[in-house]
This record gives structure tokens, sequence and C-alpha cells, in this order.
């Protein structure tokens, strides 16, 4: 009899035991798997917030583009705008330019008055296209043809006369009997110019391009300003002293 109810106590005890670890498991489970939506949830609450972040920032993107071409746009346009106005601008003034013939001859400069100078007057035609422009004969004392371009420009007999060409391009140009005393040619291209006659007594050649110069001479070049970053044929003797401007009376 006290071994079936000890039998018995020890079954119950089991039964209880086993009910309370399937119920720990149950439990357990029912964490596990709570747990486990919610960390879905908060992944596909990520995965929408970053697809939202990437669909702003595509929006954000293609507005910019949209605003920076615009503005490239109107940058171009203004650059059109500044050309246009430059070329009118040249236009004008070389629609104005005097003849040589009809440019009355500077005072002759008075040595008992060292403060006198002789009135000039600027053109300005600087950064300027001036491709295969007839300016033969013009009257281009101290102009400021910084950085133009000459190329193939008929400049016969051209007066320029302190003027500054600084990296301008004279390329093919016609300089034959032109005058560039004291003018300023630093970084100037003068290749395959024709500079027959051409005047370059106290010019500032230095860095300039003179290779295959038409008609060019060593005595032109010895009257200039140059150094060992001016460009010149091999024929061009600079060795010589440098020839003095005789002064006519």
């Amino acid at each position: 009899m006290t071994d079936i109810i000890l039998i018995t106590l020890v079954t119950i005890t089991c039964l209880i035991v086993l009910w309370l670890a399937l119920t720990a498991a149950r439990r357990q489970k029912q964490g596990v798997e709570k747990l486990h939506s919610q960390l879905q949830a908060w992944t596909k609450a990520q995965e929408m917030r970053r697809k939202r972040w990437e669909e702003q920032q595509q929006k954000d993107h293609a507005n910019l583009e949209v605003r920076l071409m615009a503005h490239i746009e109107h940058l171009h346009l203004e650059e059109r705008r500044r050309k246009v106005q430059e070329t009118e601008r040249a236009v004008y003034e070389l629609s104005h330019l005097p003849r040589i013939e009809d440019t009355p001859l500077p005072p002759k400069i008075q040595q008992t008055d060292p403060i006198y100078t002789i009135p000039h007057m600027v053109r300005s035609f600087h950064g300027a296209n001036l491709v295969g422009y007839d300016l033969s004969y013009r009257y281009l004392r101290n102009a400021d043809l910084r950085n133009a371009d000459l190329s193939q420009t008929n400049l016969f007999m051209a007066d320029l006369t302190g003027a500054c060409l600084r990296g301008a391009k004279l390329t093919q140009a016609d300089l034959s009997a032109a005058n560039f005393m004291h003018a300023d040619l630093t970084g100037a291209d003068l290749s395959e110019a024709n500079t027959l006659v051409t005047d370059f007594f106290d010019a500032i050649l230095v860095g300039a391009n003179l290779r295959n110069t038409r008609n060019l001479t060593s005595e032109q070049i010895r009257g200039a300003i140059v150094d060992r970053t001016t460009e010149l044929d091999p024929k061009i003797d600079i060795t010589l002293p440098r020839i003095p401007r005789i002064a006519l009376h």
C-alpha cells in the first residue's frame, strides 16, 4: 500500500515537473516569437525608412542637377552675351579707328619741360577676336591688345607704338612695315607672320614665338628686347651688339 502511494506521488510529481517544463518552454517560445516579430517589424521599418531616404536623396539630387544645369546654362548665356558685347564693342572701336594719314603727328617734346607728355588715345581690344581684319594703316598707339586673336590680320603699315600685345596671337598676320616700337609682345605668337621691315625697336619679345616668321632679319631682333625664352629660328643671329637707334632731326 505504501509502495503504491509512493509511486503515485512520484508519478504526480513527474507530471507536475513535466507540465511546468512544457509551460516554461511554451512561454520561452512565445517570447522568442515575439522578439522575432519585433525584430522583423524593426527591420521592415528600417527598410522603409531607407527607401524613403533614398527616394528623397534621388529627388534632391534631381532637383540639384536641374538647378545646376540651369545655372550652367545661365553662365553660358552670360558668356555668349559677354562675347557678343565684346565683339560689338570691338567692331565699334575698329570702325572708329583713325588712319595714320588722318592722325596728326605728336608734338616734339621740349627738353626744358620734363613734365610734358605726348597725349595719346588708348583703345581696348583685350581678348577680342580680330581674325582676318584689315587694320592696315590704322593708328593703334598704346592700344590694349592683350590676348587678342590677330591671326591672318592685315597690319600693314599700322602704328602699334607702345601697344600692349601680351599673349596675343599674330600667326600668319601681315606685319610688314608695321611699327611695334616700344610695344609689349611678351608671350605673343608671331609664327609664320610676315615681318618685312617691321620695326621692333625696343619692343619686348620676351617669351614670344617668332619661329618660321617670314622676312625677319637679325638686325630687327637686335633692336628688340629678347631673352633665352624668345623662340627664334637658327638663322637669326643675336650675338652682335644691340643696334642703337639714331635720332633724326
